[in-house]
Formats: C-alpha cells, structure tokens, sequence
C-alpha cells in the first residue's frame, strides 16, 4: 500500500471510530497547526496515577514551599537555606521505587519553585544544587532511577522566578530592585532552562506553574509552548504554560486559543468530563512541601481521591514531600504502599479506562473499558446495591472484581445487585459489569438513591444549602465517613457564610442515641470560627421533636491556629430515629477580629451518631 493510501485510510478510520481519550488544543491560536501529540497523550492518560514532589531547602524551615519567602521566612533567611541544604540520604532509586510500588506510573518533580532555587546542574546559575553541601545532581540522579523503574520521567518547572534579578516582581516585601530588571533576559534564561530539562534530562512532559503574573503573556506562552515542542515533538506540556489556566483551582481551560494539552484543577478533584483532558493535583498533608507533624490523608481518602478522579474522566498526581535530609516520611511510604496494594487487586478499574458513565458522587464512581463498568462503592449500601439501568445495554454478567459473581436483575428502570456480606474490599468495593455492547456513548447517569448501613445514617437533609463557594460534597458529605482536613479549600467542608448549619439526619429506623458529633474547622484568619454552639433535638415520629442536649464554646478568643475540632453532645441514651442537628455561627467577626463586624463562617464535616 503506498503511504498516501495509508495516511488516508488512517483518516478515515480516525473519523469512524470513537475516540476513547480526548485531545486538548496544543499551541494555542498562533499555532493552529501545532496539535497536541494524540500519542503521548493516550499514553499519559492511561497512566491514571502520578507522584508529585515537592522538594527543596525550604524544607529546612518546614514552611510552604515558594509562597513563605517573605511572608512566613525572612527573605535572607529563605535564599541562604542552600547553604545548609545537605539531604544525604536522598536515594533517588527508593523514591522511584516508592512511586512503582504505590502504582504510579510517571513522576513529576519541582526542578525550581517559585523561589528560583534550581534542583539540577544547571549551567545557567550558581542558584541549584550543586552549590549547596549536598553537590549532587537531584533532577539526574531521579531520571535515571525513574526509567531503570519504568516510570516516565516529568519536570515541574516555575515560569515566575521571585529571585531572579532580571524577573521584574518583587514578591513578599522582596527589596529587590526591579527598575533595572529586563523581562527579555529572564526569557531567555527561561527558555535555556527550558531546553537544559529537555535535551539533558529527557523529561516527558513540562509542567508549568507561575504563569498568572503580569510581565508573563499569552503570547509568551504560546511561544515557550511551540518552542519545547520543536525540541521535542512527543513532549506533554500543562495548560499552565499559558494565560488560559482558568480562575482559581479549577483549572481548566478547552478553548485552542490557549496553548497547553490538559487542565491542572489543583487540590480538588476535577468536575467530570471525558472530552478535555485533566490531572487533579491534589497534595498528601496539607500543604506542598515538608511540613513536621501534618496531617495526610488516610488510605481510605487517597483511594477514594483516586476513584472519584478517574470516575469523572481525570488524572490524578499526588503530592508528596521529602524532609529535609532526602527520606521519605515512613507515613507517607505506608500510606501510597497502600495504595499500590488496592490497586494491585483493582488496577484494571483505573488504568487505561474512562469516566462514567455513572457521575461520581460522595459514595459511588464509576470507571468503563470496552463493554465493562467498573462500579466504585467508596460506601457499601446496605444489602442491594440499586442502579440505573444502561439505555440500550443488558449487563450480561455481574461479580465483585476478582472476586465472587453476583446477581443482576430488573427491577422497572433501575437495576438490583444484591450485594454478599462479606469479601468486599474496605475501601473501595469495585463491582464489575460486563454488558452486551460497548460503554462509549452511553449517556452521563446519576446514582438512585441507595441505603446505606455503614453511615450510620440513612438520609441527611439541610434546611438551607451550604455556600456555593464551599459545598463540600453536599448533605450526605456530611456523614460519608471522609473527614475534612485542615486545609480549608478541602472538598469536604460545607461553609456557610453569616448563618448556621442545620441538618436533619433519618438514622432508618429508631435506635438509642448516646451521642452526637460534630466536626467543625477554625480558620480565623479566612473567617472561619467554630459553632458558638452545637444543639440536638430528637424526635421518633419526624414531627415532635423534644431538645436532647447541646454543648458550647464561648465567645471565641483571638487563636490563630488552623484546626479541625469534634464537638460531642452526649445523650441520656433515648430512643430516637430524626436527629436535628444545630451549630450555630458566631455570626459575625468579633471586635478583636480584623473583619470586625463582617459576615463569620461556619464550617462543618462529618456529623456522627453513635
């Protein structure tokens, strides 16, 4: 067959068959030619799971990476950390090894943060590694670890550079003088760097970050964008290279008038969406970098992160944070050893397949390949588990992921899968259902209402929505057994903003109540305060309700501290089967308060009956 021939019958077939993963712009309008590589693309998407590292001598100080310069560490404190920066037992071989073990399948690691500090040789300044005590090449030693591994080998890299004399922002109460600093000359050290991490170091994919500021273009980004791609046609490169990233954490961005292959959502999980390609970059603890004594999520959080994520048709790329001497925390090693032996058992619901066709929601995802759903039941329901049935497809077969068959039958529009009372994983429970014809092109379906046994409640209801800046995962969040962590931007938190949270929990049928529980965040410094009080009233009948107890905080004092608190109401044990549940905002911001007289928020998650 001649290659004319070949091309056009490979155009046509492209035309009749489905695509199973989506392709993002490329090079933005000035480059219309330029097409994100359809291959890479593929390739990564299938991956489903990356490490991120966030790494440096900031760690030294336990502060947040880049972001403390100036505000949190003084900014001759935080540029002379190099000096004492000597993490000897940094073994790049462990750290690629960890990333295999958890099931990761690529590595995306800070060769320079926002703070300018570079974590190669790099012949462009004296500011990297090997002028600290360490004089070893970290950004070199891991590229070869990751691909003796078998994990694709990623760079992050800032396009701001706080530090650099000739990059013309002075953040964080930086003296620096700026008058003189040439924007031209950074670009040029931008794009020599640029060209060190493709060239020396093969990365696989440019993940940029920083690109928010004035003195960086939309110009400019479609410019570096076509720049690293001459270099290396097969390079992947974020959609943050350009000025197209979208407001805040979402992320996103699908127009070609923007340069970059796939949206970064950034510490939430990505609304669903199979047609525009998207990682979530979602952190371990709570912040970026090292932090002693965080806290990090649970197994059950991570797994559920990473179902919910390739559920809605996404990437997900953890985030951990090596201390300061090169190790990785042993909690951090434990919790992604975890995860690789969940995904050892159910790796074939996440790699390599799409999201949907059943919306992920606070209990349930959903992953497809071929003719089969991966059904995720982050919650079990109580006995049978009820779906709706696949317009124009009969499941032909039904079990527990390698594990038992199950029963499926009809039952008017929804399907019945009656679930065994034991052998299900802990975790996330993947149900496996092959159908009679292929899960692409089946419509978006939403979860029917189920029951579940393990919330403890049956159905959660609240007399006014949460602010629809912080939803959280909406009512039955609130009792869905993941806990919000301290980081205030967390999915879970419900916020509401100058009124009280008030919820109506119907445990299924009446029980003795001991006790109520309520987890409540403070934040002061965004607003956010505990319940002055939290009060429970009881009822049997969903209609007389009788006061039950409470428990208060008093005035709140001046605490800057950021934390997550249970409030327990303990009861005389009644019976009861309605719950309502009250905690009351202290309403606006205290004198003390720089917001003095301002709207104050609330933030609930997690309420517990026992």
């Amino acid at each position: 067959m001649s290659t004319s021939k070949a091309a056009l019958l490979a155009i046509l077939l492209s035309l009749c068959t489905p695509s199973l993963f989506a392709q993002q712009s490329g090079g933005g309008e000035a480059n219309p030619e330029l097409m994100t590589n359809a291959a890479s693309l593929r390739r990564w998407q299938e991956m489903r799971f990356g490490m991120f590292i966030h790494w440096g001598p900031i760690t030294l100080r336990g502060a947040e990476i880049g972001w403390s310069r100036g505000p949190q560490v003084r900014i001759e404190d935080y540029d002379g950390l190099y000096k004492e920066f000597n993490p000897v037992l940094f073994n790049a071989t462990e750290w690629a090894g960890l990333a295999k073990a958890a099931g990761m399948k690529y590595l995306v690691i800070t060769t320079k943060h926002h703070d300018g500090f570079c974590l190669w040789d790099s012949k462009f300044t004296t500011y990297d590694i090997m002028s600290t005590p360490f004089r070893r090449d970290v950004v070199g030693e891991l590229a070869t670890a990751c691909r003796a591994q078998g994990v694709m080998f990623c760079t992050y890299h800032s396009i701001l550079d706080w530090h650099h004399p000739d990059y013309p922002v002075a953040y964080g109460g930086d003296p620096k003088p700026i008058a003189a600093a040439d924007m031209n000359r950074y670009r040029t050290y931008l794009r020599d760097q640029v060209t060190e991490l493709i060239t020396k170091y093969g990365t696989e994919m440019l993940w940029f970050d920083g690109q928010w500021e004035d003195p960086w273009t939309h110009h400019d980004g479609m410019e570096l964008y076509a720049y690293a791609r001459r270099l290396k046609d097969g390079l992947l490169i974020n959609n943050r290279v350009d000025k197209g990233h979208g407001s805040g954490a979402k992320g996103m961005s699908a127009s070609a008038k923007y340069a970059g292959d796939f949206g970064t959502p950034e510490q939430e999980v990505g609304a669903f969406d199979n047609e525009h390609p998207w990682e979530s970059c979602i952190t371990i603890g709570t912040q970026w970098s090292w932090k002693p004594n965080d806290r990090i999520k649970s197994l059950k959080e991570c797994i559920h992160t990473l179902a919910k994520t390739a559920g809605g048709g996404g990437n997900l790329l953890l985030n951990i944070s090596p201390m300061p001497d090169g190790r990785i925390e042993q909690r951090q090693i434990e919790r992604l050893q975890g995860m690789g032996a969940w995904l050892k058992r159910n790796g074939e619901s996440i790699y390599g397949t799409q999201g949907g066709p059943i919306r992920p929601s606070a209990w349930i995802a959903s992953t497809n390949k071929g003719k089969r759903v991966f059904v995720h039941l982050l919650t079990v329901p109580r006995d049978t588990l009820f779906l709706r049935m696949f317009p124009g497809r009969t499941v032909t077969k039904a079990s527990v992921l390698g594990g038992v068959g199950l029963t499926c039958r009809l039952l008017a529009d929804r399907l019945v899968i009656p679930l065994p009372a034991d052998g299900l994983d802990p975790y996330d429970a993947v149900i496996a259902l092959d159908l009679d014809g292929p899960v692409a092109g089946l419509p978006v379906l939403e979860a029917p209402e189920n029951s579940f046994a393990t919330f403890g409640v049956d159905k959660v209801t609240l007399q006014e929505s949460p602010s629809p800046k912080y939803p959280g995962q909406g009512a039955a969040g609130l009792s869905n057994g993941l806990r919000g962590m301290l980081e205030m931007n967390d999915a879970e938190w419900a916020g509401f903003e100058g009124s009280d949270c008030e919820a109506l929990l119907d445990l299924g049928k009446e029980r003795t109540v001991a006790s109520v529980t309520v987890g409540c965040l403070q934040a002061q410094g965004s607003w956010i305060f505990l319940p002055r009080a939290v009060d429970v009233m009881i009822s049997t009948n969903g209609t007389d309700y009788t006061f039950a107890g409470s428990v208060t905080t008093g005035e709140p004092a001046d605490d800057p501290r950021v934390t997550v608190k249970d409030l327990t109401v303990g009861l005389a044990s009644p019976r009861a089967r309605f719950v309502k549940v009250r905690a009351a905002n202290v309403a606006v911001c205290p004198v003390w308060h720089r917001g003095a007289g301002g709207k104050a928020w609330v933030f609930v998650d997690e309420i517990t009956v026992q």
